[in-house]
């Protein structure tokens, strides 16, 4: 019986560290929305933040629906907060891997590390990208929640193991007649495409750059560590429309750069890039 006990009692101890360890809660939202109906285009951000304590961001899958008699042809912008090397983590390029007519599947994979700490300031993952169709029509982005499919899921790191986190707040946007507050977006930032892959690469990957120019012109490949100290240059012609160029990156030591297009006195946002050793 003494055996018996103490087995309950053990039990008992493991049961309620179980239950001590919950699952984190977040929220997730678009903002930032901004038309350029002359040009026909609008962008929004998608942002995320813990519901109550902090949370160790891992995989994230944001899905969501568009109208698309309003909206059509979804692309990543720009990767913003969570992208790269962020403190000690390390994230892999951002996707639409996944994405089905009018289905956006934006996906961050974390590729080493212990995840973004993520607290209850809202933070900003990405920016997308909408060619607009109809602009007297309602935009109707709205999340896919975990009761729908497929799901949004965002990972969590708990005890060194990854968890599902659980959503509780779903901020959708479904402006109508979005024209009315005509913005003038960037230009520069409005390439449509900027990547750069495989992305961490080791020394045997063959790396390149996708970048989608606007016109016919010169331009030089620049790659720097994360102080600014420029490590690579190349220089490179790009022609309208869609680009791959490759990044002789067996030049460079082990460890996180920047890669960024520059045009005359144009500049691309900077894309991190993680070069691994063999």
């Amino acid at each position: 019986m003494k055996v018996l006990n103490t087995l309950l009692v053990a039990l008992a101890v493991v049961f309620s560290a179980n239950i001590a360890v919950a699952q984190g809660e977040y929220q997730v939202r678009f903002n930032n929305k901004q038309a350029d109906c002359d040009r026909g285009v609008v962008t929004v951000d998608l942002e995320i933040k813990a519901s109550t304590s902090a949370i160790n961001l891992t995989e994230q899958n944001y899905r969501f629906t568009f109208n698309n008699d309003a909206l059509a042809n979804p692309r990543i912008l720009q990767e913003l907060a969570i992208s790269g090397m962020t403190g000690s983590s390390i994230y892999a390029a951002h996707t639409l891997k996944g994405s089905v007519s009018n289905i956006v599947s934006y996906n961050v994979e974390l590729a080493g590390g212990d995840g973004f700490e993520l607290n209850n300031d809202w933070v900003t993952v990405g920016r997308v990208a909408f060619d607009i169709m109809d602009d007297t029509r309602c935009m109707g982005l709205t999340w896919n929640n975990e009761n729908t499919f497929p799901p949004t899921f965002i990972g969590e790191m708990v005890s060194n193991s990854r968890k599902k986190s659980n959503g509780t707040v779903f901020g959708n946007l479904n402006d109508c007649e979005f024209c009315d507050n005509n913005t003038t977006i960037d230009p520069i930032s409005d390439k449509g495409v900027f990547e750069v892959f495989p992305n961490p690469a080791t020394a045997d990957d063959v790396v390149s750059v996708r970048y989608q120019s606007v016109l016919n012109q010169s331009a030089t490949l620049v790659v720097m560590d994360v102080n600014g100290k420029v490590s690579l240059t190349a220089q490179v012609a790009l022609a309208e429309g869609m680009n791959t160029l490759t990044l002789d990156h067996q030049k460079l030591q082990t460890g996180a750069y920047l890669v960024q297009i520059r045009m005359n006195d144009d500049v691309t946002v900077a894309k991190k890039f993680v070069k691994f050793g063999r």
